[in-house]
């Protein structure tokens, strides 16, 4: 194995060790966000928590019965999401991490 080869598989594996902690962050990041949501927690704590994050982003869309918030990560390959139901008076109902 020549040089250049030696050093584009070192160039390859820090890549793919690099991506691999990144989804892993992206997900935890997702997932112990998402489990701090439990029922009857007020949308603005649910807004201030989920600006702490640094991977990840959320939409927020209302409905007659309330407001659905969608946290998912902006790293592109990871495809775990965080779906906050809430009620009229913008109170968590439920909090699902898949």
């Amino acid at each position: 194995m020549n040089l250049s080869n030696k050093k584009l598989l070192i160039s390859l594996l820090i890549t793919i060790i690099t991506g691999a902690i990144f989804w892993k962050i992206a997900k935890d990041e997702i997932f112990y966000l998402c489990s701090n949501f439990s029922a009857g927690v007020t949308k603005s704590i649910v807004i201030r928590q989920l600006n702490t994050a640094n991977l990840s982003s959320y939409m927020n869309t209302s409905n007659d019965s309330g407001s659905t918030i969608v946290f998912s990560s902006k790293v592109y390959f990871v495809s775990n999401q965080c779906v906050i139901k809430l009620d009229e008076s913008e109170k968590v109902i439920h909090a699902s991490f898949m």
